[in-house]
């Protein structure tokens, strides 16, 4: 194919050769010989001298009209591969929302505080930091560019699973809509633990100080509206010898809608989050308005 394409223009270079045109501008003269070759990224076009050198600009004359084509240079080459911000890079290479965050998650009080009440009429039990995990996996990001890739706006999807472990002293009580604090008795429990899933939407303004992303200072901060998806209250325990398990699934009191505030900040690939939840964890009048929060690492995919 390369062959046949380089003969026809070669073909066609020695009959606009063999024309005599009138030309208004003597000094810059029709192209001897051009060659097409074939490539990755397209048609390149070479014109070349009659000494057999190359040339950065083609001429082809015509019978009323001429062709220019001027050829890159490698520095704009150049250009070409480090476009990083380029919409047709499926990785988006400096948007900092696909990817996975892993860490830990707590509940604040109603002042977002670490303190919680715990009067069991109307109390919160304290998380064991240690062992409450959360994960979630962020996807679809969507960036809109406002200035090149250094401001943007982003969007996407994001899957987000709390685990609030508590220690076996107490336990929580749901009754109707209503949720107050018990203790766990002569049961020896092994496993306390709240979760909450969720699905939601990001709203993020993105900044970045370069264009390469392994030199880019980046940080992204907005809101994360979402909606509960699925929640559990686990146990496990022994009584008298025997090995239980119980859990209760359902309402349990919690918040249908939530809202996150969120920030991440990072250096190259390393990136940390945190975020903050804005509505109450909970929606009834007789419970303690407490806010979950999490903080962690971001892995970007």
């Amino acid at each position: 194919m390369k062959t046949i394409i380089t003969t026809l223009a070669f073909l066609i270079g020695m009959a606009v050769s063999a024309q005599e045109p009138e030309k208004a501008d003597s000094s810059f003269k029709t192209t001897p010989s051009v060659s097409l070759q074939m490539g990755e990224d397209g048609v390149e076009v070479k014109g070349q001298n009659e000494d057999g050198s190359y040339t950065d600009t083609t001429r082809i004359e015509l019978k009323n009209s001429y062709i220019t084509i001027v050829s890159k240079s490698e520095a704009d080459k150049d250009d070409d591969d480090n476009d990083w911000g380029d919409w047709d890079d499926p990785k988006y290479q400096l948007t900092w929302w696909n990817g996975i965050d892993i860490g830990v998650n707590g509940i604040l009080n109603d002042d977002y505080g670490l303190s919680l009440s715990q009067d069991p009429a109307n109390g919160m039990l304290e998380p064991e930091y240690g062992r409450s995990r959360y994960i979630a996996l962020n996807t679809a990001q969507i960036k809109g560019r406002i200035v090149k890739d250094y401001v943007g706006i982003v969007t996407g999807l994001t899957f987000q699973i709390y685990n609030w472990k508590f220690s076996g002293s107490d336990e929580l009580v749901f009754a109707g809509d209503s949720m107050g604090l018990a203790p766990t008795g002569v049961r020896n429990v092994s496993k306390n633990k709240l979760r909450a899933s969720y699905i939601g939407i990001p709203v993020m303004l993105e900044f970045n100080t370069s264009l390469d992303p392994d030199k880019a200072f980046h940080i992204t901060a907005g809101v994360v509206g979402k909606v509960r998806i699925g929640n559990m209250y686990k146990q496990k325990f022994s009584l008298d010898g025997n090995d239980n398990k119980t859990s209760l699934k359902g309402d349990l009191g919690l918040n249908r809608w939530a809202a996150d505030a969120t920030v991440r900040i990072g250096y190259k690939r390393l990136t940390v989050f945190g975020q903050v939840g804005l509505l109450p964890l909970f929606d009834n009048d007789n419970t303690q308005d407490v806010y979950p929060f999490a903080v962690g690492l971001f892995i970007k995919t």
